[in-house]
């Protein structure tokens, strides 16, 4: 048996393969762009100039017509942990009137948080307290709903959602728990 070998055959074919090597490489490299994404969603946290850990209004800005139930969700952001809250929510009584409110994840553990509402124009008291259990005597804090308050439009007008001076969240020892800033929210009822 009788092989050829030639040397000028096999540069040909390591030219070949070169080449196309290079084509296949440079079109992969071509075609594999980092993705660029615009990330200036209104309603995340980091694009609302709260300074953390803060309390904001979700949606901060609503519009809705005149008899239509809203609701608006009170948010924690990179809160510590907590184990009650009073939150003090000053509203324009003459637009929209407080339906219910409902205790938010944020308080959740193995047992449901409770909850005291008192509402009286345009100032709703929300008193929400973490039940205990065997394995935790506060919330773990974090960014969470706290609460969901639903109303209803009255009247139109302009409300603006405010978070008043006696809002306050407490440890497990009945220590403050540090709030830097607080959000702002709007209801425009057409």
């Amino acid at each position: 048996m009788l092989i050829r070998f030639s040397s000028i055959s096999i540069f040909r074919y390591i030219k070949f393969i070169l080449k196309n090597l290079c084509v296949v490489l440079s079109l992969f490299i071509l075609s594999c762009e980092e993705a660029s994404y615009n990330l200036d969603n209104p309603f995340d946290p980091e694009n609302m100039d709260l300074d953390p850990p803060a309390l904001f209004f979700h949606p901060f800005e609503i519009n809705a017509d005149i008899g239509n139930p809203i609701s608006v969700e009170l948010y924690g952001l990179e809160l510590l942990p907590a184990a009650a809250a009073h939150l003090d929510i000053r509203y324009d009584w003459g637009s929209v009137t407080v339906d219910s409110v409902v205790p938010g994840p944020f308080f959740t553990g193995k047992n449901a948080p409770m909850e005291v509402t008192v509402d009286e124009q345009g100032i709703l008291d929300i008193f929400i307290y973490y039940l205990p259990d065997m394995q935790s005597d506060q919330s773990d804090g974090g960014t969470w709903s706290l609460a969901t308050v639903y109303f209803s439009t009255i009247s139109t007008g302009e409300s603006e959602l405010l978070f008043g001076p006696n809002t306050i969240l407490r440890d497990f020892n009945n220590e403050p728990v540090i709030i830097k800033d607080l959000g702002s929210g709007y209801i425009n009822v057409e």
